[in-house]
């Protein structure tokens, strides 16, 4: 009676993934190579469910006494291999998307624009629903006396962020979709890529960031001959707002990490107040981290030979809007911050091919 269950579960795994399989290749979703394997897969699987004088057989070959344990360690290897392969699939699907969103709103805007003359400083404002905080940053950043454009990507706003941003006069790039942080933030260096920008600051929208910290940052990053640099709140000391008690723990349980990563400290890797270099935005335009982008992008500029430096600067609470990290979620998300700065660590570092 037991053997008889663990066939019908088997067959019901089986089943279910042929099912899913051929959902994949009705929609063109898997190349014909993988499909043809997942399916011979599942059929073998659906048999040796069926066919108890099989899984005997499998059994004798490996020396199994105890024969349903061969069809229990098979099923759970398939189904293991299948959820890896979707995975892949998913992903690389993903980033297919990811990327097509780019190059419409990249083209709508480039085609539209250029860059001002003179201009060799791009300030990168990723924005989601800032409608009440975006024309306050966008005066800030104009109150500064230096040769700069302003490019306010629109992940995907429900509201009038981008209508109040081009009310002001500056380069709006609308995405279709919200993409994200990091989505949005690689949008903006992919722009300033090809337009060939000496330099991007990375500015948030809320209003938290300060403009006149700017130069401060462009400062540290001459002196310090530095690929990039990080607005830090905890660096020395500093006015003005510091975050909840969570994300302060976060940041200095990150910063522990990225020493032993690394072997650089950085004081306050979850910044998103940054100035880099030409050579970080052509990096950073096709290998910015999506989904906690700060932090890791730390440990991959890190990893692949870039200097980074800190520069000691403010910060005020955010003006508009409400944020996504809070409370529990906080926990939340610096564990999996943890996870994704131990998996970009193990990854290989990038070769860059032109």
């Amino acid at each position: 009676m037991y053997f008889e269950k663990i066939q019908a579960v088997s067959l019901l795994f089986s089943l279910v993934i042929f099912t899913f399989i051929f959902g994949l290749v009705q929609k063109r979703r898997v190349k014909e190579e993988y499909s043809i394997l997942w399916f011979l897969m599942s059929i073998f699987f659906i048999y040796l469910s069926l066919d108890k004088h099989a899984i005997d057989r499998f059994g004798d070959l490996f020396g199994v006494a105890y024969k349903p344990s061969i069809l229990m360690l098979f099923t759970t290897a398939f189904t293991f291999l299948v959820l890896i392969h979707v995975s892949i699939v998913i992903t690389k699907l993903s980033d297919q998307n990811k990327e097509l969103i780019q190059e419409l709103a990249l083209g709508n805007l480039i085609n539209s624009s250029s860059r001002t003359e003179q201009a060799e400083i791009l300030v990168i404002v990723p924005a989601y629903n800032e409608e009440a905080s975006i024309a306050e940053v966008i005066a800030d950043l104009r109150s500064l006396q230096l040769p700069l454009d302003i490019l306010v990507v629109n992940d995907g706003s429900i509201d009038r962020t981008s209508a109040v941003a081009r009310s002001q006069g500056v380069k709006v790039l609308d995405l279709p979709k919200n993409l994200g942080i990091g989505g949005a933030v690689q949008t903006g260096f992919k722009y300033a890529d090809r337009l060939d920008y000496s330099v991007a600051v990375q500015f948030d929208g809320d209003g938290q960031h300060i403009a006149a910290e700017i130069p401060k940052l462009l400062a540290t990053k001459r002196d310090n001959n530095a690929n990039v640099v990080i607005g830090s709140r905890f660096m020395g000391w500093s006015e003005g707002y510091r975050s909840t008690f969570v994300r302060r723990f976060g940041i200095h349980l990150f910063d522990a990490v990225n020493s032993i990563l690394i072997g650089q400290r950085v004081t306050d890797n979850t910044s998103g107040f940054r100035a880099y270099d030409s050579r970080a935005i052509s990096f950073l335009a096709r290998h910015y981290p999506v989904d906690y982008p700060e932090p890791e992008a730390v440990i991959l500029l890190g990893k692949n030979g870039f200097r980074l430096a800190e520069s000691s600067i403010s910060m005020r609470e955010r003006q508009g809007g409400t944020s996504s990290i809070s409370g529990l979620r906080g926990i939340y998300y610096m564990v999996k911050v943890l996870l994704a700065i131990v998996m970009t660590a193990i990854r290989k570092p990038v070769i860059e091919t032109d």
